[in-house]
């Protein structure tokens, strides 16, 4: 993954040393340009790893639950001769699994989110950060 990331990162160093010399830009750094755009890639490549792992993490969840409620159907079906109560119990029992099931499933999903949301979120602050200082005027800064 870092090949790739430094295979883009040249290419993206070599297309803005063109526009830079183009369009006469006064004093770009591109050096600090290509070392943020460098942290951008490394920041998507992390959400997309962290998407990646949460997928995974929520689709082994949904295996483990799947094999569960079939060795449970299973056991229920051995034995059809359940009483109305039984069945009721049986019933209750299935929903109140099939509820909480679900809701671990959105909280692992929600966490996932909110890891790769904060990624992201964090480089977008320092990408800020970082324009909004490199515009100051030497009068701005004290």
């Amino acid at each position: 993954m870092s090949q790739e990331i430094e295979a883009a990162t040249k290419a993206m160093q070599e297309q803005l040393a063109k526009l830079t010399e183009s369009f006469k830009i006064p004093s770009a750094d591109i050096n600090a340009m290509m070392e943020s755009q460098r942290k951008n890639i490394e920041a998507i490549a992390k959400a997309a790893q962290l998407t990646a792992e949460g997928v995974a993490a929520v689709s082994q969840r949904q295996l483990e639950i799947f094999r569960a409620t079939s060795e449970q159907l299973t056991a229920a079906l051995r034995d059809m001769k359940l009483s109305g109560e039984q069945q009721r119990d049986l019933a209750r029992k299935t929903f109140e699994a099939t509820l909480a099931n679900t809701r671990e499933l959105a909280e692992m999903t929600a966490k996932s989110n909110r890891e790769v949301f904060d990624v992201m979120k964090q480089r977008m602050t320092e990408d800020f950060e970082q324009i909004r200082t490199s515009f100051l005027s030497p009068q701005g800064k004290k």
